[in-house]
């Protein structure tokens, strides 16, 4: 699972749509905070509304986000197109629930925004992890007695499943951490206004204790 803190850097990339500067204001909290509402609560109001694109674009951009986290908890495992799924809408449930405030941003002398964001932090991998951890041990201790050991195929399954239901659980009563700020910088090159993709990768590794998940 120490893929886990790559994934940010893929959603990264379902946030980096840019939006071309002009001669008026730019409202730079306005546009993380439509690109963070798209991609976390799947709510593309703004999005279309600040003309970053059309509403079919939003849910494409949403749908690219979910994929590549499944993708990348999933690499690998095999596991039925029915788990994956169901790994497809918990970690949209999980997304959904995040919280953060986008605040003011400042505009820096070379034309940069640096956008300040308050978060508190979601408290569901780690309660996840000290669950599913015992309960693996003991799947595992099952196969090595059992009779007639199960196909790789089926072990992936099994444990797959065990850690969407962990995760669902912690999901159901999550809990958060104090409030926190953070920044995130929105560029402007070649009069097109996007975010930096590294504050982007950092604000979802701060978003989430997705370091208790990479430690798998």
């Amino acid at each position: 699972m120490k893929k886990m803190k790559k994934t940010a850097l893929m959603l990264a990339g379902a946030m980096s749509i840019g939006v071309l500067g002009g001669c008026g204001g730019f409202d730079a909290s306005g546009y993380l905070k439509a690109l963070m509402d798209n991609s976390y609560k799947n709510d593309s109001a703004a999005f279309v509304e600040m003309k970053i694109g059309t509403a079919e674009e939003a849910a494409t951009l949403y749908e690219q986000g979910i994929d590549t986290e499944v993708a990348s908890i999933l690499s690998g495992s095999g596991v039925s197109a029915e788990l994956e799924a169901e790994y497809h809408d918990l970690l949209s449930n999980i997304f959904s629930q995040v919280k953060y405030n986008v605040k003011d941003a400042e505009k820096q002398s070379d034309g940069t925004y640096v956008v300040t964001v308050e978060y508190e932090q979601m408290q569901v991998f780690g309660p996840a992890i000290e669950a599913y951890t015992p309960q693996a041990e003991t799947l595992q201790s099952e196969w090595a007695t059992a009779e007639t050991a199960p196909s790789t195929e089926e072990m992936m399954e099994q444990i797959f499943g065990l850690l969407k239901d962990c995760l669902n659980d912690a999901a159901s009563g999550v809990t958060y951490a104090e409030p926190a700020t953070t920044t995130v910088r929105i560029e402007l090159n070649n009069n097109v206004y996007s975010p930096n993709e590294q504050d982007i990768y950092n604000l979802e590794l701060v978003l989430f204790d997705i370091d208790k998940f990479a430690e798998m």
